[in-house]
This record gives structure tokens, C-alpha cells and sequence, in this order.
């Protein structure tokens, strides 16, 4: 059997909301290729799949593919998602390494997933500020002329508040639930720590950490898969 399991990164207080990741801890030895990866989180649909090579230590490598044709090289969500889902599992992680880098992680006393990371290796998003939140809430999708665009607004800028939501469209991403790698880069222009509220309603917390660096964090919930996303992840392992 091949263990995966689902996690929710930056979900309410409440568990709520969350973007996905698939959690998959690969057999010692049986790693797929990365086509037959792609292949898996394309058929998925899930936003993204991590994989995790075994056996998962202090120092652990991940390779992160999106359902849009990809592999993503940093991603915020699937990092964090990462990491609860080792802790779920019994494991002390201190560093996941994705395709970009080496990324210091820990889950704070509060159960907090938190990873520090330059915030330059997110995608270029762009960032487009509106009027107010209630104007956000409007959208049914970016305004004319933006693609890869995080919209925000203040809520309460003295506290460093922020509403945002997020769309892809030209890689064929629909709206993305939580963007952390977005909302690094937005600390990382603003300079200070910011907690956003992030698409229906999912909870993202960042802060400058220095040297471009910034720490973005979030809660994270792990959940059982569909049995039907468990047993194409047996079959591309052969298992199945």
C-alpha cells in the first residue's frame, strides 16, 4: 500500500477552506519518473500532488506537480501541506526541499505550519490593489487586461489586514483558494507581517524575515483521500 493522504493548507480556525495538496510518501525505492508524476496530478485534478521520497527525515525532498501540466517548483501550499501531513504521520521534519531549494519549516506551538523561504521563487505574479474588499468579493473574475494577478484590498491596514483572491487563467489555473506564494511576494513589497484572507476563506500569515526571505504560514487539516484518488495512486505504483 502507498501511503497518501490529503492536507488543506491555510484553513480557518474552524478547519475550513484551504487549498489541497495530495500527499503521496513514495515506497523506498519505487519512485515514479517525473513524466509518470505529471501524468498522475493531471489525472488527479487535484491543484497539486506532492511526492515524497522515502524515508521522510529532517531533511526531506519533494517533487510538486499542479493538475495544469506542470511541476511547480516552490509552492507555498504544497509545502505546508507537506509538512502536516508528516507530523500526522509521527515525523520531525526541519527542511523540505522542492525543485527550488532548501525551505527551513516548523509547526509552531499553536499547530501552525510555518516555512521561511525567498520570497522570489514564487510564479511573477502580478499584484492589482481595489478600493475595498466588497469590490473583491464582486469579482466573478479578473478585471480586463490581468492574468496571473492577485487582487487585494486593505481591511484594516494599520493592522495589516488584507483581502485578495487570485487567478491563472492563461495556464489554464481557475481561481486559486489560497495563494501563499502571492502573498509572500505582497509582504515582500510591503515590508511588514500581513494576514490574509484569501479567496471564500482561507487564512494565510506572512512576515519579512530578511535578505528577501519571508516566512509564510498557515493552519493545515489532513483528511482521508476519495477512495477512487487512493487507488489511482496504487495503480501508478502498481499496487493496484
Amino acid at each position: 500500500m502507498v501511503d497518501c493522504l490529503l492536507a488543506h493548507a491555510f484553513v480557518d480556525d474552524n478547519g475550513e477552506f484551504g487549498n489541497p495538496v495530495l500527499v503521496v510518501i513514495e515506497p523506498d525505492g519505487g519512485g515514479l519518473p517525473q513524466d509518470r508524476r505529471q501524468e498522475l496530478a493531471d489525472r488527479l485534478g487535484i491543484p497539486a500532488v506532492a511526492f515524497v521520497r522515502s524515508p521522510p527525515a529532517r531533511r526531506t525532498s519533494i517533487a510538486i506537480h499542479g493538475s495544469y501540466g506542470l511541476p511547480i517548483r516552490f509552492g507555498g501550499h504544497p509545502v505546508l501541506g507537506t509538512l502536516e501531513v508528516l507530523h500526522h504521520l509521527g515525523h520531525t521534519v526541519e527542511e523540505i526541499v522542492p525543485e527550488a531549494g532548501p525551505v527551513a519549516c516548523r509547526r509552531d506551538a499553536e499547530g501552525i505550519c510555518r516555512l521561511t523561504a525567498p520570497a522570489t521563487w514564487s510564479k511573477p505574479w502580478r499584484h492589482l490593489q481595489m478600493a475595498s474588499a466588497a469590490e473583491i468579493d464582486a469579482l466573478t473574475g479578473l478585471p480586463d487586461g490581468e492574468d496571473f494577478t492577485q487582487v487585494w484590498a486593505w481591511t484594516d491596514e494599520t493592522a495589516g489586514e488584507v483581502r485578495a483572491r487570485l487567478w491563472a487563467p492563461r495556464i489554464g489555473k481557475g481561481e486559486d483558494e489560497a495563494c501563499g506564494s502571492a502573498s509572500m511576494l505582497l509582504t515582500l513589497q510591503h515590508g511588514r507581517p500581513l494576514r490574509v484572507l484569501h479567496g471564500r476563506g482561507s487564512v494565510i500569515h506572512t512576515s519579512p524575515a530578511g535578505d528577501g526571505l519571508v516566512e509564510l504560514g498557515g493552519r493545515c487539516a489532513v483528511r482521508t483521500p476519495a477512495e477512487e484518488v487512493t487507488a489511482a495512486v496504487e495503480r501508478a505504483y502498481g499496487r493496484g
